[in-house]
């Protein structure tokens, strides 16, 4: 089996957060929300800018941007879920926010014109893209010059030892998993690849902070929730109902012995990666 990370074509993953878009917003996933407050705070968006929201989910990002380049500025955000951009819609309508436009629309082929944003926002995408320098040259391709770009991305570390166990767990289920199989998250996972993916893509200023964003859970159902609303869930689709139930008994057992005192602490950590187009190229 090899530990080649498999990337999924566009239609699969569409479909997939199609599933998850009624669930996903949650307290098993509220790191995603968190992660998105500090990257909107820490690009210190100002009224009148033009932004991009690139595989914005239920909104957190764009929501979050929209608030604050009101009443000039204004958010365009995408995505290749219809359901998340339902999600985004009821999540903007509930704020009375009129300066955020959803558009159903492919990552890796932005239908923008050049040059035309001041910033471009994303959480927790980039690494599904086949060709992430590709992508971010088309990411960059729509930033003005000397426009900004922040992305955050999951930190080595991220969900351990759970994600371990259900790694190496699913391996017995599943012929094609191999023990030790990266998920699709840790491509980005090293600072030293990511800052070599930006200059490739020709960025320029690229600067990272790393954010702690876990939470602690009471119940090895908790950490079962996690999986069923995130991208682990792909899977988990994959088992038959009967085998799931068997999984599910044998990964949740070895997850309830690394509880302490009735409490498990579920590390997130995550890195945001900013960075600036030329002025000319």
């Amino acid at each position: 089996m090899s530990k080649k990370t498999t990337i999924p074509e566009p239609a699969r993953v569409a479909a997939l957060f199609d599933r998850l878009a009624d669930s996903y917003d949650g307290a098993a996933t509220r790191f995603f929300p968190f992660c998105a407050d500090r990257l909107v705070d820490r690009m210190g968006l100002r009224p009148g800018l033009k932004v991009l929201d690139v595989g914005t989910g239920t909104g957190a990002l764009a929501v979050g941007a929209a608030q604050r380049v009101r009443p000039d500025g204004r958010v365009m955000a995408i995505d290749l879920s219809g359901r998340m951009l339902d999600q985004a819609h009821e999540n903007s309508r509930r704020l009375g926010l009129k300066n955020l436009d959803l558009h159903d629309m492919d990552a890796g082929n932005l239908e923008f014109r050049s040059a035309y944003f001041d910033v471009l926002l994303s959480g927790f995408v980039l690494f599904f893209l086949a060709d992430m320098e590709a992508a971010l040259r088309e990411w960059r391709r729509v930033l003005k010059p000397g426009g900004r770009i922040g992305i955050s991305v999951f930190e080595p570390g991220a969900f351990e030892p759970m994600s371990g166990l259900f790694r190496r767990r699913l391996a017995g289920y599943l012929e094609d998993v191999a023990p030790e199989q990266p998920f699709l998250w840790e491509r980005l996972a090293e600072e030293a690849s990511c800052r070599k993916l930006f200059e490739q893509a020709g960025f320029a200023e690229i600067d990272t902070e790393s954010v702690e964003v876990g939470f602690r859970i009471e119940r090895p159902l908790d950490w079962w929730e996690l999986l069923w609303r995130t991208g682990y869930r792909a899977y988990l689709d994959r088992l038959a109902e009967s085998e799931l139930l068997e999984f599910q008994a044998e990964h949740l057992a070895e997850v309830e012995a690394l509880f302490e005192e009735g409490v498990l602490r579920i590390p997130v950590p995550a890195r945001l990666i900013l960075a600036r187009c030329p002025e000319a190229d």
